[in-house]
């Protein structure tokens, strides 16, 4: 059986731990565009980039705090 691939809004929403809600505020969109996004399952190509870039700066975020506590550790050493 085929996999399908979790909507890009859910994913944002799961991984940078936001309701639709807060992530229709932090885009200053409407909530319902967000609905509607899921729905139709169609989004505008700057909406998708822009969801993509949230994704990377979570993970970028991560990434950075890794190193600071890594940063740290050495220097107990």
């Amino acid at each position: 059986m085929e996999k399908k691939e979790e909507h890009l809004v859910k994913r944002v929403c799961r991984e940078c731990n936001l309701t639709r809600k807060e992530l229709a505020k932090e885009l200053d969109i409407p909530l319902g565009t967000i609905g509607r996004w899921v729905s139709e399952n169609h989004m505008p190509k700057t909406a998708i980039t822009a969801l993509n870039l949230m994704l990377e700066n979570k993970k970028l975020k991560d990434k950075l705090q890794l190193f600071k506590l890594f940063k740290e550790a050495l220097k107990e050493i």
